[in-house]
């Protein structure tokens, strides 16, 4: 296994690990993807890097574009495997958006016509130039000023 940072309370640096068990479905060098133990609907699988990172966000680029290049593949085999009429594919970055353990992961969820998880969210409309106002913010993060002045 090559060397991943390790978090010890981590259950998920403790799946992989091999410290607690888990049904795995696929494993890479640098990524795992096992069954969720409390699913939304049966076939829900969880994709997670082998190096502890607390979110999404703290991901190093490389990483990130390793796992998102096997999510593809991933939701493929467990539509196939389990029938499903469709999937929903969760990243829940934080406490605030359901985020309940501290390492970086993404849900497939197998999603079946008449299942009982609800969908769609509320939806509202930007007010005003709001809408100009958040397209901006999120360039300039995106882009932001040079240092070489």
């Amino acid at each position: 296994m090559s060397q991943h940072t390790y978090e010890p309370h981590c259950p998920f640096c403790k799946i992989v690990r091999g410290e607690i068990p888990s049904s795995k479905v696929l494993e890479t060098d640098d990524a795992v993807a096992f069954l969720d133990i409390n699913p939304v609907n049966p076939g829900h699988v969880l994709l997670v890097p082998k190096s502890h990172h607390s979110n999404l966000t703290d991901l190093p680029d490389l990483t990130a574009a390793h796992l998102g290049a096997l999510v593809p593949r991933l939701c493929r085999a467990v539509q196939a495997a389990t029938r499903s009429d469709g999937f929903h594919l969760v990243v829940n970055n934080g406490r605030a958006a359901g985020q309940t353990v501290d390492h970086g992961h993404w849900h497939i969820i197998p999603r079946f016509y008449n299942d009982p998880v609800h969908w769609p969210w509320p939806h509202s409309q930007y007010a005003g130039d709001e809408l100009s106002q958040i397209q901006g913010r999120i360039e300039r993060e995106l882009n932001p000023p040079s240092s070489d002045a």
